[in-house]
């Protein structure tokens, strides 16, 4: 995989294999999940993790204002997990939001502590140098995590 590149998605093709790689992990993304990927992969920043055509993960992101972004998602393809290409996709954002000015990178994850899936998911980004926060409570609890750029 050393040919594997991080780009800017364009266009429906990524789009359409990004919602796939989504779809694939319906432990981390349900229906309701699949339609605000869909929606965000349209309206927000996404880069995707390349190896010719085919996309190995993605990650979407929003500014909150000019000092904050926001990770909004981040999935890597199941049979490319466990082989750096998130934690690329994470470097590779902290680069680009370093060079635009950013100083904060915010994320938040599921609030329930007992699944399994989300308990990785925020061990994941705590291996990286992001702290919880703060849980917000909303309809569903979540867990903010943040990591100074």
């Amino acid at each position: 995989m050393s040919a594997l590149n991080i780009v800017t998605a364009v266009g429906e093709g990524d789009i359409e294999k990004c919602v796939e790689i989504a779809r694939g992990l319906p432990e981390w993304f349900n229906e309701a999940g699949l339609k605000a990927i869909e929606r965000d992969l349209r309206e927000e920043t996404t880069f995707v993790a390349v190896e010719g055509e085919e996309v190995f993960g993605f990650i979407t992101i929003k500014p909150l204002n000019k000092k904050a972004l926001e990770i909004l998602w981040l999935a890597v393809g199941r049979e490319h997990q466990g082989k750096g290409i998130g934690t690329k996709l994470l470097r590779f954002i902290e680069g680009w939001a370093k060079e635009r000015g950013f100083e904060l990178l915010v994320v938040k994850t599921s609030g329930d502590l007992t699944y399994k899936p989300y308990d990785e998911t925020r061990r994941f980004y705590e291996r990286r140098g992001f702290v919880r926060v703060a849980p917000i409570y909303v309809k569903h609890p979540e867990n903010v995590l943040k990591s100074q750029l």
